[in-house]
């Protein structure tokens, strides 16, 4: 085997494990504080008609979600085309790592009668621009009462004008595509890779991010967006609710955001591990014990798990693609529009 195949093959396996590593890290360091014994006690306070309502307000927490994102394709897919593959895409992060879902979502809509998959890739970069910014404005708005009174208010703002650089950033590419788009056809004619790489792609990004460019659409977008974290901080209050009664509403806001910030780390599929350390620690700078805290991470993880597989492996089947054969070509960053049986 000559060097350079050995450098490949190192390089695939630290792929594999240092997610792995950062996810094998988490859960030891958690289950250090966790009796088995008192987690099958904490299980068994959840009724079964806690687990159909939190599931209920689940389902409809991943409907304004899918809205948002629908929206965010200027319409160019059905509603129905947009919720199957956005659970796809959930269901090919909950399988394989480097969360190639967001590239099996553009992959799975890039077809010739409809958006081409940098479009669809710019819609998603947008969801994910809000996300980051809506879990941003939730955690540093509950810091101070978590905190305490002498929080230094300068970090929430400093935070803010990162995210609001960011938005305004797409929205300027967006506002301006109409000279972009020339000045790389320009710049085309003396390079053939910007000709015939850069330049096809760039224009399908800036028409993916033409809705920026729509106030009405925007705020649409975004505040199905926001509704469907309100309604995720009643699915988490809801359950933390039977394990420890009447806990203050702004703990599971706290939370769940931090939880979703530490879902972006580097980690095993679904962000197994990783998830749970951070909703614990999370809770134990609110007192909660670890037992409580990581009852309450499993049977979120598990009810988003569970249900986002199920409609993912449906939507694959509707599209009559296969689950490996995706993860392989999102691997690629191929776009393919051939259907793969």
């Amino acid at each position: 085997m000559s060097e350079g195949q050995n450098e490949r093959l190192l390089g695939k396996i630290l792929r594999w494990l240092i997610p792995l590593a950062i996810s094998a890290l988490a859960i030891g360091l958690v289950l250090r504080q966790v009796g088995f014994s008192q987690l099958v006690a904490n299980l068994s306070k959840l009724r079964w008609q806690t687990i159909a309502l939190a599931s209920l307000v689940y389902f409809i927490s991943l409907l304004a979600r899918v809205f948002a994102w629908y929206i965010l394709l200027q319409r160019r897919v059905t509603f129905k085309e947009a919720f199957f593959t956005m659970n796809a895409g959930y269901l090919l992060n909950n399988v394989f790592p480097f969360r190639l879902g967001e590239i099996g979502r553009a992959l799975l809509l890039d077809k010739p009668e409809g958006p081409k998959a940098f479009e669809v890739l710019s819609s998603v970069i947008m969801e994910r621009v809000f996300d980051v910014f809506l879990a941003a404005v939730f955690v540093l708005s509950m810091l101070p009462r978590v905190i305490g009174g002498d929080f230094d208010q300068r970090l929430i703002w400093v935070a803010l004008g990162i995210t609001v650089v960011g938005l305004v950033a797409l929205y300027l590419m967006a506002r301006f595509s109409g000279r972009i788009n020339p000045w790389l056809a320009n710049w085309g004619e003396r390079s053939n890779f910007i000709k015939t790489t850069v330049a096809p792609r760039a224009a399908e990004v800036l028409t993916g991010l033409a809705v920026l460019r729509k106030p009405g659409a925007f705020l649409l977008a975004f505040g199905s967006l926001a509704l469907s974290w309100g309604i995720a901080f009643g699915e988490n209050y809801i359950i933390f609710n039977q394990l420890q009664p009447n806990p203050p509403f702004w703990w599971l806001i706290f939370v769940l955001s931090m939880a979703a910030f530490g879902a972006a780390l580097p980690s095993a599929p679904a962000g197994l591990g990783v998830f749970e350390g951070v909703m614990v620690a999370a809770f134990a700078l609110l007192g909660v014990d670890a037992d409580l805290a990581f009852t309450h991470a499993i049977v979120v993880h598990a009810l988003s798990f569970v249900y986002t597989s199920i409609l993912g492996l449906v939507g694959l089947r509707m599209q009559g693609q296969a689950l490996v054969s995706l993860y392989r070509r999102a691997l690629r960053k191929a776009p393919s529009t051939q259907t793969e049986a």
